[in-house]
């Protein structure tokens, strides 16, 4: 029976330094597979790349719920989360410059600073925002490179081409009246919204215009004492001529109640004096047939009393001899 020939104490080492080493690529190489395990937070889908190609055969496959996602490690797998249920906001400043800034001339030049033209050929600088919600995350974040960027080209061309279609009173107001229908106002916010998601849904980006917010508006800081000015004076007019509708509005109901009450009193007066007359025609009538039957009797019953009458209004009675001389000196009848 042979013997063994021991083995030297640096292979030893050696060996067992190898074992340790296979152990920790062991241990490195499971949490390496399992450092791909990620979670889709709440209020996100995600979407998980495998060497930058979307996976899943069907939308429901591709699109991750909120939870956790199997997936190899970085960077053969990538998850990317799209915010679903928060609103995104796009600060649109290009068109904007401070109405306190002094720092340029007294003029505008187009490189320093950008304006809107209007259609009656003023001039305004605006800054507003838009906001927006993700209809369709894939075509949201993986078919558009800048998808913000596009959006907000889009909503500045279409503010530019609503604004060189209004006044400059109109766009300042942020409305104006209805061109199709005269009894309705368009606000500049919803028609610069309704332009730009049409362009938008026209190029499929997978994302709706929810809001545009007008932040700041106004006329070139160099003439903007005059704006004023003339704002000031078309608010004055306005005023005067809201009191004199209000004068206006007070008097005419006064003057068609006076005009209503004379009415009636007229024919109130009318209705009594066809009365009055039909009552004294029906007398005359009775008297004329029993006239027209004995002339006499009706004649001296007439004459006796309207000569009860004169007896009546008369106070005092004198008779004098015929042929004698009467001067009557008072008027008034003295006891």
């Amino acid at each position: 029976m042979t013997s063994r020939k021991p083995v030297p104490v640096v292979f030893q080492g050696l060996e067992a330094g190898m074992k340790m080493f296979r152990w920790i690529m062991a241990v490195l190489l499971v949490l390496f597979l399992f450092s791909g395990i990620q979670k889709v937070t709440s209020g996100n889908v995600g979407l998980l790349l495998r060497f930058g190609r979307l996976q899943g055969a069907s939308p429901a496959e591709r699109i991750k719920e909120p939870g956790l996602v199997l997936a190899l490690p970085y960077p053969i797998d990538r998850l990317l989360q799209v915010p679903v249920k928060q609103e995104g906001e796009v600060t649109i400043k290009e068109v904007w410059k401070g109405i306190t800034d002094l720092a340029a001339m007294d003029k505008i030049c187009p490189i320093m600073e950008g304006y809107c033209l209007t259609g009656n050929q003023n001039i305004i600088q605006t800054q507003f925002v838009v906001k927006y919600k993700i209809t369709d995350p894939i075509r949201f974040r993986v078919w558009m490179a800048d998808p913000e960027g596009m959006l907000h080209d889009v909503v500045r061309a279409a503010l530019m081409r609503t604004v060189a279609g209004w006044e400059v009173n109109d766009v300042l107001r942020l409305q104006r009246e209805g061109r199709d229908a005269p009894n309705t106002t368009e606000s500049l916010a919803n028609t610069v919204r309704g332009r730009a998601q049409e362009q938008l849904d026209k190029l499929d980006c997978g994302f709706k215009i929810s809001a545009v917010e007008f932040k700041q508006i106004h006329p070139p800081r160099h003439v903007v004492a005059e704006f004023r000015d003339v704002q000031n004076a078309r608010i004055e007019m306005e005023t005067q001529k809201r009191e004199a509708e209000g004068f206006v509005a007070g008097k005419i109901p006064a003057a068609q109640a006076e005009s209503n009450r004379l009415v009636q009193e007229a024919s109130a007066n009318h209705n009594s004096l066809v009365a009055k007359a039909g009552a004294e025609l029906s007398v005359f009538e009775q008297i004329h047939g029993e006239y027209r039957k004995n002339p006499g009797l009706v004649w001296q019953r007439i004459f006796m009393e309207t000569f009860e009458q004169i007896i009546q209004n008369v106070g005092k009675l004198r008779f004098v001899s015929p042929g004698t001389r009467v001067i009557v000196s008072d008027l008034e009848t003295k006891p």
